[in-house]
């Protein structure tokens, strides 16, 4: 109207930012803001990955850690939110001075002043989040930090390696000379059936609840760990919950069968042995489950320690469906009902043993079929000793 444009680039596109929430357009409003040199904190922080004080499962992220720490930029930890930690840092309203402390009010400015105002920001979450190790073990209690401190695992989604992990070792490192835990684990995301990020935006959530109900917790924990190696993201695969749902439905079948046949006349009144290495067993399928079940027990316990869940899940499934199952107790199934003492006793061990293999996979079936079973002590299930 005012005749002020001069031409008008229909090909000029103006890219507006908008709010990931809501999608209103967000106009910048430059602030003073409180910053963090990182240089030095990055440096040390590379080094002690470097020198094998912290290792990264799968090891491959631990490229993605160096790219990040190297390229790192100043960091920005004041917030204008209300909820939060408030940074403790204080004005003086007459020189303008800025007293900063480790949380403790001031009495007065160094120019003598007491007439003090504390800002308003409050810190990035990562910020208080990236002392986590930390600040979790200063409690009343002085021994707990020399005990726990540094941590062994710290497990979480690679997602928020940048923003969490490497925070927690840059601010350890520089507070305790230290890092804060030995080893870094992290999974990858659960994505819908689509392969698809799950967000509230899209609609796409599947509540986990729901899968619980349906399917049982315990054939949800083993479907998310199963064929799925660490690190890699997956798709909430049906087909799959509904397979570790039968999974779960076979090993409550197999207690079943136990508890039924321990129960048996022929076992009335009988003494059934606990099995031990020293016992002679006269029967080849009893000496090749045993062999399978200590390769087994090995196995799982190698995987476990170097976090390769995914061949722990793989090899119990085999071994107790297909394995125990379908081979040897259809092998064993007429000497129990004749009253074999050698058979009960190795099935016995057998089974104890893959109870304790499955309950970090699968704690509630486990610990009710645990429950449910002739055994020499009362203790829980999740309290008992792994085996070797």
């Amino acid at each position: 109207k005012k005749g002020l444009i001069e031409k008008i680039d229909e090909e000029y596109v103006h890219r507006v930012g908008l709010c990931y929430k809501c999608k209103n357009p967000i106009e910048p409003l430059p602030l003073k803001q409180w910053y963090i040199k990182t240089e030095k904190l990055a440096k040390d922080a590379i080094k002690i990955v470097k020198d094998g004080k912290i290792k990264f499962y799968p090891k491959s992220f631990e490229k993605r850690y160096f790219q990040w720490m190297e390229n790192l930029k100043d960091w920005n930890i004041s917030r204008q939110v209300v909820w939060g930690i408030r940074i403790p840092a204080w004005q003086c309203k007459k020189c303008k001075h800025w007293t900063i402390t480790e949380g403790d009010v001031p009495k007065e400015c160094k120019c003598g002043s007491s007439d003090l105002l504390q800002d308003t920001d409050t810190f990035d979450t990562w910020f208080s989040s990236g002392q986590w190790p930390i600040v979790t073990l200063k409690t009343g209690r002085p021994g707990d930090f020399n005990k726990f401190y540094p941590t062994s695992v710290m497990e979480t989604g690679y997602d928020i390696l940048p923003a969490w992990v490497s925070r927690m070792i840059m601010l350890g490192t520089y507070l305790t000379k230290e890092a804060p835990f030995k080893d870094v684990v992290l999974h990858g995301l659960v994505n819908d059936p689509y392969g698809k990020k799950m967000s509230k935006s899209k609609g796409n959530v599947i509540n986990p609840l729901e899968i619980v109900d349906q399917y049982g917790a315990d054939a949800l924990r083993f479907a998310l760990v199963y064929g799925n190696a660490l690190g890699n993201d997956q798709a909430l695969s049906y087909p799959k919950l509904q397979a570790m749902r039968n999974f779960s439905n076979k090993l409550w079948n197999i207690g079943r069968f136990l508890e039924i046949h321990f129960l048996l006349d022929v076992f009335k009144g009988k003494n059934i042995a606990f099995y031990s290495k020293e016992m002679n067993l006269s029967h080849k399928e009893d000496e090749a489950i045993i062999k399978n079940l200590d390769i087994l027990i090995a196995n799982i316990s190698n995987s476990i320690d170097r976090y390769r869940f995914q061949d722990a899940a793989g090899a119990l499934y085999d071994f107790a469906w297909h394995e125990l199952a379908d081979k040897y107790l259809e092998q064993i199934k007429n000497r129990l009902k004749e009253g074999d003492l050698e058979a009960i006793s190795v099935l016995r061990h057998v089974w104890i043993n893959l109870l304790k293999l499955l309950h970090p996979f699968m704690p509630f079936i486990t610990e009710e079929l645990w429950g449910k079973f002739p055994r020499k002590t009362d203790e829980y299930l999740i309290t008992s000793k792994w085996p070797k």
